[in-house]
Parts: structure tokens; sequence; C-alpha cells
């Protein structure tokens, strides 16, 4: 995890720190597969903050970031940390378009890191509509108890080596949002990403999308 908050290049690695952070708010509250699905569909754009914890055993303690989120039907995404550092992941009519800030404002990155967050993002639409086993690399399981969350294990050993298991808790207060997603990456490293702040299903410009100011 780079300090910037957006993974490092080489795929899959890229692609899969791209699912740790950027899973977000996508999926609706229910119980079942179908509901998941037909629960999504009532779901036309999310906002919310979020704080990102990162624990590794080099760390004393957590690394935190922060920052906000916005998704609006039916493929544009921001998703922007405001701390420690300034930057700024925009999708939008299929372009994705990455953004640093500094004191000269915003300073944008290429290259091929970003055809691998493509990938990344395109594989959050189809969670968004509760298709949890699209992708082939992992194993879906839901559970109803204690807290409604889907779990997802990866099937081949070569991702095991990287991740042991995805867990996106649902909430039960607020249709249409996570309330937690933690990444386990082995016993002792890990990524928890909370949301609170949430509004739903409000019109949202295409420039929020479009533009890193």
């Amino acid at each position: 995890m780079s300090p910037r908050g957006f993974p490092a290049a080489g795929p899959p690695r890229a692609a899969l720190c791209g699912l740790l952070l950027l899973v977000p708010l996508l999926i609706a509250w229910a119980d079942t597969w179908e509901g998941l699905r037909d629960a999504s569909r009532t779901i036309t754009s999310v906002e919310a903050r979020f704080t990102q914890k990162k624990t590794l055993p080099i760390l004393a303690k957590p690394f935190v970031s922060s920052g906000r989120f916005s998704f609006q039907k039916p493929g544009s995404l921001r998703w922007e940390y405001d701390r420690p550092v300034k930057s700024v992941l925009l999708m939008h009519g299929g372009a994705v378009k990455r953004y640093l800030g500094d004191k000269g404002g915003w300073r944008e990155e290429g290259g091929a890191p970003l055809t691998a967050m493509q990938t990344v993002l395109e594989e959050i639409l189809n969670w968004q509509q509760g298709r949890f086993d699209a992708n082939p690399h992992f194993r879906a399981t839901l559970e109803a108890s204690p807290a409604t969350r889907v779990v997802l294990v990866p099937k081949e050993p070569s991702w095991k080596k990287m991740i042991r298991q995805i867990e996106l808790t649902l909430s039960r207060e607020h249709a249409g949002v996570m309330q937690s997603v933690r990444v386990v990456e082995d016993e002792a490293s890990f990524t928890l990403l909370e949301f609170d702040q949430v509004r739903l299903n409000r019109p949202l410009p295409a420039s929020l999308f479009e533009k890193a100011e």
C-alpha cells in the first residue's frame, strides 16, 4: 500500500489492492443473494465519508487515512483522500483518471496502473448489482448472523498468498450502504474501511466525476 492510498503497479497485485480500497458502498442490505440484487437496483447514487485503517506488524499503530466517496449510476465514481495526502480517483464515461494534490494544485498521473484500476472498477459495478460470483478468482459466501455480510475467499493459491479473505458487512440502518469492509492479508495484516455520513439517491453533477477540484 502506498502512503498516497492508491495501489502500487503490477497486476494482479495492482488490481487486488484496488479491490481492497474500492469496494465501497455499492450494495444494498438484504439477507439473500436475490435480495441483494433486487435492492441494489434501487440505488441511483451514494455519497459518504470513509476512514481507512491499515494494520501491519511493522507499524506501532494503524496507518489512518480518510476521505469521501461518491457514486452515480450507471458508472461514475469518485474516491478522494483528503488526509494524510490529497489524491483523487475518477471514473466517468468509461475513462479512469487519477490526480495527486500538492501546493500547486492537482497533478494528473497516468501509466499502466490505471489499466488495472479500470478492471477493478468494472468489477465493483458487478458487485453493485449483487453479482458477487462474477469474479472467477473469489468464492462468495453470504452470512446472515449476527450481522449480514459477504465473505470473499480467493480460489487460487497465487491469490491466497496475497489475501486471506474480504469481509463486507452490510448496514442494517441504511439500505444500500456498506457498514465496513475488512481485508485480511494474514494473521497480523489487514485493512479496515468504515463509512459514515451517508446520503443516498441525490442527483450528482457530472463535473464531480470529471474534475479533481
